[in-house]
């Protein structure tokens, strides 16, 4: 096999120079951005790719001024760009999926704890509680117990319920630590304070928990899909195919060096000699290697199921939610809401 190089000059060298430069450019990019955006769980990953890129970076850089280089064709190296963006959109996919649907409360509100315990608390009670407990002070050392927030209970009644006591309830483990969620909690909550005197409101805020409990269950379906079919197979690419596909392009920069050196070397005082063709042949074939596994890469098809996945999974759960809000207003207005006219 062999592969025909154009005759080379100080000029038609000068003029590759640019490409060899955007080479580097986009090594070094890619190899920066790498770093930063794959999550912990990828570092070995990170690293062995980000190894790779500075390595093809010195190869591809690592040329004697007094030996012409040998040019790559311009195909050639429009693949090993269309390779290094599709690395940069994989990592910034694993990363925001990764940082979204791999953690369940992320759409959860931003210290909802805290102002649950605030308001779940019955702070007036409390107030009510302590005026209480400094009027019935019978002696100045009571008086210093209560305002220090120490104990005055007497022991004859330390043992017996307290008439009210204060709790805060925690989120219940059965609902999803979601929005859709917080918003059940917050429903069945009130639903509850009003269920004693039978208004149709506590009836209606029971119907809408139970479907934003339905609505966030739905939510976790779709994260578990995404995470599972997308973010994975995002990551196994990553372990299986780049590292492939880096490690043929470094043969590709180290053969091309090898037969740029022995043409120098032979090319005026022996062009047939065995070795500089053993060599070009092995450039070449390096090179048709590189360029079959950066085709399967970068195959339009594949890359777009992958994206499929991803807009599968969300379109489902907007229909599922869609579905179920629907149905809830339906429910909603069949609710008896009798005696409003009187009323007016």
């Amino acid at each position: 096999m062999s592969f025909k190089f154009p005759s080379f000059d100080l000029k038609s060298i000068q003029e590759s120079l640019p490409s060899v430069d955007q080479v580097k450019e986009s090594f070094t990019k890619t190899g920066d951005q790498l770093s930063k955006s794959i999550q912990p769980y990828t570092s070995k990953t990170t690293q062995l790719i980000s190894d790779q890129l500075k390595n093809l970076e010195q190869l591809a850089n690592n040329a004697n001024s007094d030996i012409e280089v040998s040019e790559l064709p311009q195909d050639y190296l429009q693949l090993e760009a269309n390779c290094d963006l599709l690395l940069k959109l994989y990592t910034d996919l694993i990363q925001s999926t990764n940082e979204t649907y791999g953690k369940v409360s992320y759409d959860y509100p931003p210290g909802n704890y805290a102002i649950n315990k605030i308001k779940d608390a019955n702070v007036g009670g409390l107030i009510g509680q302590k005026f209480t407990q400094l009027k019935n002070a019978a002696s100045p050392q009571e008086l210093e117990k209560v305002l220090l927030g120490q104990d005055t209970t007497p022991k004859d009644q330390a043992d017996s319920p307290a008439e009210e006591s204060v709790s805060i309830q925690p989120t219940s483990p059965q609902i999803p630590k979601t929005l859709y969620g917080h918003l059940a909690e917050v429903c069945v909550k009130h639903s509850e304070e009003l269920k004693k005197s039978e208004h149709p409101l506590s009836f209606a805020l029971l119907q809408i928990s139970s479907t934003y409990q339905e609505i966030a269950v739905a939510r976790l379906d779709q994260d578990k899909q995404i995470m599972s079919s997308l973010n994975s197979q995002l990551i196994k690419i990553l372990n299986d195919s780049f590292i492939k596909v880096n490690e043929l392009r470094k043969k590709v920069y180290g053969s091309r060096g090898e037969f740029d050196l022995l043409r120098h070397k032979y090319e005026k005082s022996d062009p047939e000699n065995e070795q500089l063709i053993a060599k070009e042949d092995e450039f070449v074939s390096a090179t048709e290697v590189a360029v079959v596994e950066m085709k399967k890469l970068l195959k339009p098809s594949k890359n777009i199921d992958l994206l499929k996945v991803l807009v599968t999974a969300q379109k489902e759960y907007f229909e599922v939610g869609a579905k179920k809000l629907t149905d809830l207003l339906n429910n909603l207005d069949k609710i008896p809401v009798t005696g409003e006219d009187e009323e007016e």
